[in-house]
């Protein structure tokens, strides 16, 4: 696994949008706590328009993510929202140049595809905030972000996790969006998950969908291969009362469903679409304790 050079405040920083369209408010505030540590750099023109769900025509996303990927003087590349478009373009992003970038890429929802595309590549990324989440989180997530970037070799990353299932385990970190996640099932883009530390997270998924999710993971052989599991915050993901069904709760599906399984399972994670997103190394090996509520790094270990 390719570990990308460390970052410096002041280094440039390119902004992509290659999923749905950008909400030029909440990207502004986002803008605005990265650029008082780093330089971004994107095009207005091209990076507020949209093309029905997503931002612009396909082959442009593509060629602004390339361009991003391939530019010399940046040093990381972060995505300004997630939302929908990554899966259309897919498979045209080539492993040799997210190996050769050699530059962190921070995103996650609908970036889960690209970070997964960068560890099968060999390249460590990171599953952090986007732009326009940037300005909803604190200070401690802020740092955590600058922390990835800059200082990628610290060690603790998660604390005060509730043990489902107790246990031990090391392995290369891997997942992110449940639902983006589970499109890779039976595509040649899904990662190796042998021995992986998987995390997840997911908005707005009603519990019966959530539990459609993890038992297809389940039938796919995902949680045989995989080491350990994290939760993160699944946002908006109860059946609403208006709805007038009788539901369990999303709690109560991700217990009854990762409580089963006979490898170390946590709760908890400072994770998702709410107003906790902590960065996280993406593909390099991690310890997760279970017994002790902690996921750490594997300083100077990579998978």
């Amino acid at each position: 696994m390719i570990r990308p050079p460390h970052l410096r405040p002041g280094d440039l920083i390119c902004v992509v949008a290659p999923s749905g369209p950008v909400p030029p408010d909440d990207f502004a505030q986002g803008a605005a706590v990265l650029s008082a540590r780093y330089q971004l750099r994107y095009d207005p023109a091209s990076l507020f328009r949209a093309s029905g769900f997503t931002a612009g025509p396909d082959h442009v996303r593509l060629a602004e993510l390339v361009a991003g990927l391939r530019n010399p003087e940046a040093r990381a590349i972060i995505m300004a929202r997630g939302g929908y478009g990554l899966l259309r373009i897919l498979a045209g992003i080539e492993p040799d140049l997210l190996r050769s970038a050699a530059k962190p890429i921070v995103g996650f929802s609908d970036g889960t595809l690209l970070l997964a595309q960068a560890a099968r590549a060999g390249a460590a990324s990171i599953h952090g905030p986007v732009v326009t989440q940037v300005g909803r989180l604190d200070k401690d997530d802020h740092d955590a972000l600058f922390a990835a970037l800059e200082q990628p070799e610290a060690r603790s990353l998660c604390s005060g996790l509730e043990a489902l299932v107790g246990g031990r385990a090391q392995g290369p970190l891997l997942g992110g969006n449940l639902e983006v996640f589970s499109r890779m099932l039976g595509t040649p883009y899904l990662p190796d998950l042998r021995g992986a530390i998987l995390f997840f997270e997911d908005v707005g998924e009603r519990p019966y969908r959530l539990d459609r999710l993890l038992t297809q993971l389940e039938l796919a052989g995902v949680f045989q291969a995989a080491a350990g599991i994290v939760a993160g915050e699944f946002i908006g993901c109860d059946e609403p009362a208006s709805s007038g069904l009788t539901s369990c709760t999303a709690s109560q599906v991700l217990r009854e469903r990762l409580g089963r399984l006979r490898i170390p399972v946590v709760l908890g994670a400072p994770i998702g679409h709410g107003r906790r997103n902590r960065a996280l190394p993406y593909g390099t090996r991690v310890e997760l304790d279970a017994n002790a509520g902690t996921l750490s790094a594997l300083e100077g270990v990579v998978s």
